[in-house]
Order: C-alpha cells, then structure tokens, then sequence
C-alpha cells in the first residue's frame, strides 16, 4: 500500500466496491473539501493511496446503544467519544440507540446527544433511535417493564419537536399505535416495528399506515407460524427493510441466509445492536438501569434473555459474507448502502460525484485498513 496524504484533495485507488454494480473494479476517487468530486476506472499513478484491497462506502450503524465503555441510555453526551473511536469498525456514521427509560429522562439524554452530536469529530450522529418506551410486556427482552407504558401523543410530540429523533420503534398492536406511526411518519421519522407480539394482520396495518422498517428481524418479535405468521412473517413478505443482527447468537446462519433470499440486499440493514461492553473485555455492564453479563460472544441480563451484542459492523458485514455467499459488494451495500437509503440520505453509502466522503479501505480480508469522514482520515491501522 502507498500513501502519501496531506491535503483536503485527495485520490485514492484500488478496487472499488460499486455497490450498483456488485462487482469490485479498478477505481480511482478523487476527493475535494469533503465530497467525491469524481470516480474513475483504472487506477491514477499520481494516487495518495493506493491499495490492493477495497475502496467502499463507510458503514452506517442505526443501532447502537453504547460502545467503549459508553452507554447512551445513561450519558448522552458520550456520543462525542464513541464517535471518534466507532472508524476502526467502518463505522464513519451512526445512531445512538435509547432503550425504554423513565419519561422524565428523555427531553434531557436528546439534548446532551444533540450538543455532543456538534462536538463529535469522528463518525457523523446521525439522530437519534428511541427503541421504546411503547413496546409490547410480552416481547420487552431486556427492557425494564417498570418502564414501558401507553402510547402518549403528546410525549411524541414532544419527540418530534426536538427535531433529532430519526427512528422510533413501537409495538403496532398497542392502543393508539397506528396514531402514533401517522404521526411520527408525517413528520418524517422512520417508524419501525419491533418489541411487538402484533399478528400478521396487526402489522401490516401498520406498515399501510406508515411503518417503514423493522427493529432486529427475528429477535423479540412475535414469530413466524404456517397459520399465523407474526411480525416476522409481515416483515418478510411486505416492502418494507429491517435491521438484522449478524453475530451468530441472536439468528441462526440459517435464519440469515433464509432472510437474505426472501429479501436481498437492498432490504437488509447490517446493525449491531451493541451495547457498552463493544470494543471492553467480557464483564459486568450496564445497560440502562440493568446490569448485564458479558462473555466472549454474547450479552444477557441474570435470568439469560439477551440484552445487546457485543458486535462490531466490520464483523457484521464478514459475517453477512460468510453465512450467506453473497457478494463482496452486497455484504458492504447491507452495511451502508440500504441504512442510508432508509433514512433518505442519498449522499452517503455510495461512492458517487457529489456524494460525501465518507469511505473506508478494506484488505483483502474485509479488514478495515483506513476510515475517511467528510474526506479526512480518522483511522488507520
């Protein structure tokens, strides 16, 4: 590998993963003040960096409740740290995941994340997830009961008016839920259906609605049967993407290669769901007010529900390729390309003029090598 980088202008060359494309060819990017100004076949002599392996869109991660030692539910404005340390997992943007906490909490952790979101330097906070406080007692997982509660207009309301929230999760069947996604779809946030022991029916009322992604297929959500097919089964035949977590504990390879038939790459979002025990030794951690219990490949609350990952979305994606043979270019395009398309940002998850440079350099081994946010390196191995 050759680099030699100094300025705000900057090419790179190798093999570029264009995800429209699926296939990995002879690229160079060139780079200016933060934006692909220009893509290219063949690689440039007069490259910055040159490398042997991939040039690919920076992952985008649209759950992660902590990381690093960090947890978001607790301390908001810990976002700033985490996102400096987030590129040596690909990460180069991101959104900080609120599980279900008491009302009075959240006005303040959506202020402390939007004023870190403007000091933090490394991967971009994109908004905020609140996953709950209006999920289903019979599917919470790790989510304290004490907390949930009735859907609440005028608590959303209060959500929307912050303008930071981007994606909340809420069980379809609760009284007041199709309100409440009319609501929140109106004023263009991202509803997605998770927590929920809704039946078929119920949840594709919801999607008719307005419910346009679904939280961790599989994972706390009532399931799929050949006379009632549940929210998985609705999430799977209906239009709409959903979140998967790839780490081989909260889905069977199978379950991910059957998802990613049915579906295919442009409706799987790679997430991690971590928790702040990512990138920290196994141990006890919190999550929330609970404490958790972490060991070499899983997170549990005392009694075993799972609560969280530990995964990383470089992970992820090798996984994504390793359970389901699908292509180089698909697995990063589920870990880029598609969360960006759910949230509408049609300049990021791509490697196209006028797009952001936010990229990352993968070995040959889908290793990450260098992280770029807005055309600046912030990781290198």
């Amino acid at each position: 590998m050759k680099t030699k980088m100094k300025s705000s202008r900057l090419i790179i060359s190798g093999r570029s993963l264009l995800t429209q494309e699926q296939q990995a060819t002879e690229t160079s990017v060139y780079i200016e003040d933060g934006k692909i100004t220009r893509v290219s076949s063949g690689r440039d002599p007069g490259a910055d960096l040159t490398t042997e392996g991939f040039i690919a869109p920076g992952y985008i991660d649209l759950q992660l409740n902590g990381a690093f030692g960090y947890d978001f539910t607790n301390d908001g404005t810990s976002v700033a740290e985490v996102s400096t340390r987030l590129p040596m997992t690909g990460v180069t943007a991101f959104m900080p995941t609120i599980i279900t906490s008491p009302r009075e909490s959240y006005q303040q952790r959506l202020r402390e994340i939007a004023a870190a979101a403007i000091e933090a330097t490394g991967a971009h906070v994109l908004g905020v997830h609140l996953e709950g406080p209006f999920l289903s007692p019979q599917r919470k997982g790790a989510h304290n009961p004490d907390y949930l509660r009735p859907i609440d207009l005028e608590e959303i309301q209060g959500w929307v008016d912050t303008s930071i929230v981007r994606i909340v999760t809420l069980a379809p069947e609760l009284d007041g839920a199709l309100e409440a996604i009319r609501l929140l779809h109106k004023a263009g946030i991202v509803v997605s259906i998770g927590h929920s022991n809704a039946t078929f029916a119920q949840a594709m009322n919801a999607i008719e609605a307005g419910a346009g992604w679904g939280t961790h297929l599989f994972n706390a959500m009532s399931p799929f049967q050949h006379r009632e097919p549940g929210v998985t089964g609705a999430l799977l035949v209906s239009s709409i993407p959903f979140g998967l977590i790839v780490d081989g504990v909260h889905s069977h390879p199978a379950a991910v290669k059957i998802a990613y038939r049915v579906k295919g790459p442009n409706a799987i979002a790679l997430i991690t769901d971590a928790i702040e025990a990512m990138g920290m030794q196994p141990g006890q951690y919190m999550l929330g007010d609970r404490h958790i219990f972490v060991s070499e490949d899983r997170v549990q609350l005392d009694d075993g529900t799972l609560a969280g990952s530990i995964l990383r979305m470089d992970v992820a994606a090798r996984n994504m390729l390793a359970f389901t043979g699908c292509s180089l270019a698909e697995a990063v395009s589920m870990a880029s390309t598609t969360p960006a398309c759910l949230l509408g940002l049609n300049k990021k998850g791509r490697l196209d003029p006028g797009c952001d440079a936010d990229l990352i350099i993968l070995d040959t081994d889908l290793r990450v090598t260098h992280t770029f946010v807005s055309g600046k390196l912030v990781y290198e191995k």
